[in-house]
């Protein structure tokens, strides 16, 4: 959901193509665009998503302040070693996202 996000953040800033090959050029920049979105957040999830939600799991109530802690100090830590506050917002945003959707689904009851 949240690559959708940064695709339409991108037709918003160069706005639709004009002609058919642009049209074609985009679709193809949208198709690797979320490739390497999807294998970067399955990378993270592994690295820093899964042992992040343990340690909130095992070692506090699990709350979303939790999951909003762990993305807001995920976002300094990007600051901190890029130095460009625009990489660590755009990062850290979608990290919360995926950490509060991760939340909700995790511990959604289901429907009976």
């Amino acid at each position: 959901m949240s690559a959708f996000l940064v695709l339409l953040y991108a037709i918003y800033e160069i706005l639709l193509p004009p002609d058919f090959d642009s049209l074609a050029g985009f679709g193809m920049f949208a198709m690797l665009f979320i490739s390497v979105y999807f294998l970067f957040s399955l990378i993270g999830w592994l690295l820093i998503g899964f042992p992040v939600h343990w340690l909130i799991c095992k070692y506090s109530s699990g709350s979303y302040f939790f999951y909003i802690a762990a993305a807001v100090l995920f976002t300094a830590l990007i600051y901190l070693v890029f130095g460009v506050i625009e990489v660590a917002a755009i990062y850290g945003f979608f990290a919360l996202i995926q950490a509060v959707l991760f939340k909700y689904y995790a511990y959604k009851q289901p429907q009976t």
